[in-house]
């Protein structure tokens, strides 16, 4: 029989800061789960549990080399209930900000997608690349049948 190896997805990456992240070339969010009002200890938030690979620039993005955070947890409102429709899947995106509409109110974080094809192209052949990786690492793992 086959192994079936499925990773627990587990907050093991802490919070996602989007002002350390701003201007990345690109972000790749994997994500795993989306609770609507998790309790915290600053109150309930939207929350979303997911794998967030971080090319911070154009250099990092060609060496396919980027910031890797496994079970990392998004609790900014806005990002958090962007992310609620692909529990399960991938996007691929980079941070903004929207200037407030209230005077005094602060920006608003916001994901926008990566409208450049070759930035597209990059982050989607690492991550087929560390796919076929991992797949080659279960195929020489020792048989114990």
């Amino acid at each position: 029989m086959a192994l079936n190896l499925i990773d627990i997805p587990v907050q093991a990456g802490g919070w996602f800061k989007p002002a350390d992240n701003l201007g990345s070339a690109a972000i790749l969010l994997e994500v795993h789960s989306f609770d609507r009002q998790r309790p915290t200890p600053n109150g309930p938030k939207d929350s979303v549990l997911a794998d967030v690979t971080i090319f911070k620039d154009a250099a990092s993005l060609a060496a396919g080399a980027p910031e890797i955070s496994k079970g990392q947890r998004i609790e900014q409102t806005i990002l958090a209930r962007d992310l609620e429709t692909i529990v399960g899947g991938a996007t691929i995106v980079k941070l903004d900000q929207v200037p407030p509409k209230k005077p005094g109110a602060h920006p608003a974080w916001v994901w926008r997608p990566i409208a450049d094809a070759a930035v597209r192209k990059a982050v989607i052949d690492y991550a087929g690349k560390r796919d076929q990786e991992a797949e080659a690492a279960v195929a020489d793992a020792p048989d114990f049948d």
